[in-house]
């Protein structure tokens, strides 16, 4: 009984503080916290630091290519971007072989950067499955966050507050 108590108060305890250290730590996106920078190597050659776009909304997807939801979206993606010059849209593939990643964007034919993501994305840019798709506005601010396959309704309706 004893040691069920001191366990029950070292996780409360370890709960308590890494909600302090969240609070300040911007490393992680949240939907109303400031979007965490990176940089990555753009499949089709360069680098593409977020930071950069800064000044005009972002769609930031993240995809792979074993992803089979990935592979449905990224058609109407590059329609949807297409028909928006105004939002810089990229792809990031994460938790993903470079050579899978470099094979799938070629293939797949992207209206938009594909880029080859890293730890540090994955790590910034929480997910659990694939597809999802941030929104980050003109100020750097995340304002969504979108869990499956997007369309271009569903972008439309994810712009639409921003």
């Amino acid at each position: 009984m004893r040691l069920t108590g001191v366990f029950v108060a070292v996780v409360a305890l370890g709960l308590l503080i890494a909600g302090l250290v969240k609070s300040d730590d911007a490393s992680v996106a949240e939907v109303g916290g400031k979007a965490p920078d990176f940089t990555v190597e753009v499949i089709e050659g360069g680098t593409f630091t977020l930071s950069a776009a800064q000044g005009q909304p972002v769609v930031l997807n993240l995809w792979a290519s074993w992803c089979q939801p990935c592979r449905k979206e990224i058609p109407d993606i590059s329609a949807w971007a297409a028909a928006h010059p105004e939002v810089t849209v990229v792809g990031v593939a994460v938790d993903d072989a470079e050579e899978d990643s470099r094979r799938f964007a070629g293939e797949i034919g992207a209206s938009y950067p594909l880029m080859l993501g890293n730890q540090e994305v994955s790590d910034a840019y929480p997910h659990f499955g694939l597809p999802v798709t941030y929104v980050i506005d003109d100020r750097g601010t995340v304002t969504q966050y979108f869990n499956g396959i997007v369309d271009q309704n569903v972008l439309d309706d994810l712009l639409a507050t921003t």
